[in-house]
C-alpha cells in the first residue's frame, strides 16, 4: 500500500472516532439537558406541594402523655384534645401545675 493511501486511511478513521465522540457527548449534554427540564417542572417540597399525605406522629392521647412525661416529670392530671394535637395538664413534684401541647403531627413537646 502507499504510504499517501495509508496516511489517508488513518486520517479518515481518526476523523471518524472523533466525530462519533464528539456525537456521544452531545447526546450526554441533551440528556442532562432534559433530566434538568423534568426536575424544574416537578412540584417541590419549598413550594408547599406535598406528592404523599403527611402521617400523624402522634395517634393517641396515651401517646401524647407517653411524650410529655418524657420531657416534662410529674403526675398527668388530666389530657384534651385540641385542634393540632393534645393538651396535657401535669403537676410537677413541687406542686406546680402546668400545660404541655403535643403537635399530633410533628410530635413537637412545648410547655405552655
Amino acid at each position: 500500500m502507499k504510504p499517501s493511501l495509508t496516511l489517508c486511511l488513518i486520517t479518515c478513521l481518526c476523523l471518524s472516532f472523533s466525530g462519533m465522540a464528539a456525537n456521544e457527548r452531545q447526546q450526554e449534554r441533551h440528556s442532562e439537558r432534559q433530566k434538568d427540564r423534568q426536575q424544574e417542572r416537578q412540584p417541590s417540597r419549598a413550594q408547599g406541594l406535598q406528592t404523599e399525605p403527611r402521617r400523624m406522629v402522634v395517634n393517641g392521647p396515651e401517646q401524647a402523655v407517653a411524650m410529655a412525661q418524657r420531657q416534662f416529670r410529674g403526675k398527668v392530671l388530666s389530657v384534651q384534645s385540641s385542634g393540632s394535637g393534645y393538651r396535657v395538664k401535669i403537676l410537677n413534684n413541687n406542686g406546680q401545675v402546668f400545660s404541655v401541647s403535643v403537635d399530633a403531627a410533628s410530635g413537637r413537646v412545648s410547655r405552655n
